[in-house]
């Protein structure tokens, strides 16, 4: 059986309705003649008559009957889902799925995302924290529609745009406020270090970065939370590695950056999404949104 064209379903279901061709004509806002047709078009692709002809109009054959409940149900369906898709152009429904690290999460994203659910109040939000690796993961499974990774990324298949400069820095509390004047590589690998844990992306760009400068840093305590780094370092247990765009509002009577020179060259965060599938209406209202709003080091602008 040839695959019926769902105009004439349509049609079919507007003459069962209205009980006659004439009626759903004006209904339709097209000619009788057109119903007519389209009924016998309908009739003679799937062999069988649909109506009975009375005096006053038509009504449904036993034939008729049977195809009036599917059509109808498949009709409806089909018309919540262009309902939805058009909700969702408008941004009145649709889901945004993020994946983050802890720091970016909450100097970053949690912002964004407070900002974004008061624009668009029926798009539901979820945040996956990890690593890059586990974002980038979570972007190729679907389990995400954008990742904040750190860069480089040079994972194949994916569009990343950068989004946000930072400068790793080091942060002392005042047991060490000599070394207020600076320090060099080598001086800073013989002190007391506390470092994001090794597998963290931006642990492995700072030592990527010190072992160019001749210095391969040994950290007696490694922690997986930026800001759980400060609070070790406020206590006078050792110098902190931090991100200075989410630090410096921190520090003051207690806190105070260590110069290193030379420093440690600047990198970036970037915001990754498939390169294969065009963005959903809420990914571009998201990234539309980081490019508007106002954060340290924002590239977006």
């Amino acid at each position: 059986m040839a695959r019926v064209n769902l105009e004439l379903y349509r049609i079919f279901l507007a003459v069962a309705g209205a009980g006659s061709f004439s009626s759903a004509a004006r209904s339709l806002y097209i000619s009788q003649p057109a119903v007519s047709q389209a009924i016998r078009q309908l009739e003679g692709q799937l062999g069988t008559s649909l109506f009975v002809r009375r005096a006053r109009g038509v009504e449904l054959s036993a034939e008729g009957k049977v195809l009036y409940h599917h059509a109808q149900a498949a009709i409806a369906l089909i018309d919540a889902g262009e309902e939805k898709l058009g909700r969702m152009e408008r941004l009145q429904a649709g889901d945004l799925r993020i994946g983050a690290g802890d720091t970016i999460t909450r100097h970053v994203l949690l912002p964004l995302l407070g900002r974004f659910s008061r624009e668009y109040p029926g798009v539901a939000l979820s945040v996956r924290n990890g690593t890059t690796a586990e974002t980038v993961e979570l972007l190729r499974g679907g389990s995400v529609d954008v990742a904040f990774v750190n860069m480089p990324c040079n994972e194949e298949g994916l569009h990343i745009t950068p989004c946000m400069e930072v400068h790793d820095v080091f942060v002392a509390g005042l047991k060490y406020l000599p070394l207020r004047a600076g320090v060099t590589p080598e001086e800073l690998a013989d002190l007391p270090l506390i470092m994001l844990e090794r597998q963290s992306s931006s642990r492995l760009a700072v030592d990527a970065a010190l072992l160019r400068m001749g210095v391969q840093l040994s950290p007696g305590i490694e922690l997986g939370s930026h800001d759980l780094l400060l609070d070790f370092a406020r206590t006078g247990l050792g110098i902190c590695c931090v991100i200075k765009e989410f630090t410096e509002d921190m520090l003051g009577e207690e806190l105070f950056e260590v110069p290193l020179t030379p420093a440690i060259p600047s990198r970036s965060i970037g915001v990754a999404v498939l390169a294969d599938i065009p963005p959903s209406g809420p990914v571009k209202a998201f990234m539309k949104l980081l490019g508007e709003d106002a954060y340290p080091g924002s590239r977006l602008k």
